[in-house]
């Protein structure tokens, strides 16, 4: 049985095969809190001081569905002014 992600969790894997020096070192896949599967990307970095961290920046919908729209929206369409 193939391991699926919950609502909330990630998973980061090292990277194999960078392009540049601006490639991110991990990247993986997380289940947002409505349920999208997204990719994640994550560079690690130092600063001054030495400390080390990790940016991380969310991509597009791994099956290319974008999120649901909020029912605000659907509801607001239905006014008739």
């Amino acid at each position: 049985m193939a391991y699926e992600l919950r609502v909330g969790q990630g998973q980061l894997f090292k990277s194999k095969n960078m392009k540049s020096e601006k490639s991110p070192n991990l990247t993986g896949k997380v289940m947002l809190p409505n349920g999208v599967l997204v990719y994640v990307s994550a560079w690690t970095k130092e600063t001054a001081a030495g400390e080390k961290w990790i940016s991380l920046q969310l991509g597009d919908p791994v099956d290319g569905r974008q999120a649901h729209q909020s029912a605000v929206k659907d509801s607001d369409e239905q006014i008739p002014f």
